[in-house]
């Protein structure tokens, strides 16, 4: 009777010795548990009685990253270019390759610090201006120009206020969008400087020329000008005879006797 309760009390006992679970660094091979393998090794050949579990290193391309148990090392990954991906980091026999996103793109499905698919930014259109800056995790938001404002290219933080055609000699020539800027036309410098030489030019001329004009008429309308004083100095520079003595005496002589000039030059006298 003994016997038997030892029996059956045994049988349940080996159960559950035999399917107690393995410790955390040992990995079971049917009834038994083995020793895993380290990081960057697999197993080549399980444990036996006597002996304990054979590792080997993992193939280049290959990897462990934890205590395993496994015949084959795992695949390292590929960054593909296709999907906006870069490689961070170069796999190893113990740690995975880890990809990120190229320069413009952001990461729409992501495993901790490793992402699986990238797309590239939002652009911003002309018109618009980058509200805020795309990340690596984030896309880029754009955001409308104010009014009296533009972006040309869609690329700017912060639009740009339209030019004032304000000045002395400016006037507006296109009117400004949210796109392009106001474009003013205006007179250049050396345009500037020539009509103004000009106007002092002619400003100063023309009341010369007047004045002359009117003396030289003036002096045309004038009795007994220029053409009566050259006549007078003709008649003075003529040679007069001396006087005879049975002549009567000319100018300055006795009264009563006139001396002149005859037709051809000759001197004359009156009775």
């Amino acid at each position: 009777m003994s016997l038997t309760l030892y029996l059956l009390l045994l049988g349940p006992l080996r159960c559950s010795l035999a399917a107690a679970p393995c410790k955390e660094e040992e990995y079971p091979v049917g009834a038994e548990c083995c020793p895993k393998c380290g990081p960057g090794y697999r197993v080549q050949e399980a444990c036996g009685e006597l002996t304990g579990t054979l590792c080997v290193p993992c193939d280049p391309g290959t990897y462990t990253a934890h205590l395993n148990g496994l015949s084959e090392c795992l695949q390292c990954r590929v960054c593909d270019p296709a999907m906006g991906l870069v490689t961070r980091r170069q796999c190893s026999t113990t740690e995975n390759t880890v990809c990120v996103c190229d320069q413009g793109h952001f990461c729409v499905s992501e495993s901790g610090d490793d992402c699986a698919e990238c797309r590239p930014h939002t652009a911003c259109r002309p018109g618009q201006r980058v509200q805020q800056r795309g990340t690596e995790w984030q896309d880029r938001v754009c955001e409308d120009c104010p009014p009296e404002t533009f972006s040309p290219s869609g690329t700017l933080e912060e639009c740009q206020p339209w030019t004032r055609c304000n000045g002395p000699f400016q006037s507006l020539l296109n009117a400004g969008t949210s796109s392009s800027d106001v474009k003013c036309s205006s007179w250049s410098l050396s345009l500037f400087v020539g009509l103004t030489f000009s106007v002092l030019l002619l400003g100063g001329i023309i009341p010369i020329v007047v004045w002359l004009l009117r003396k030289r008429m003036k002096t045309r309308r004038s009795p007994g000008g220029p053409a009566k004083g050259r006549l007078l100095q003709v008649l003075w520079t003529i040679p007069r005879p001396p006087p005879t003595g049975g002549d009567a005496v000319g100018v300055g002589g006795a009264p009563g006797s006139l001396r002149g000039l005859g037709p051809s030059g000759q001197a004359t006298s009156s009775p």
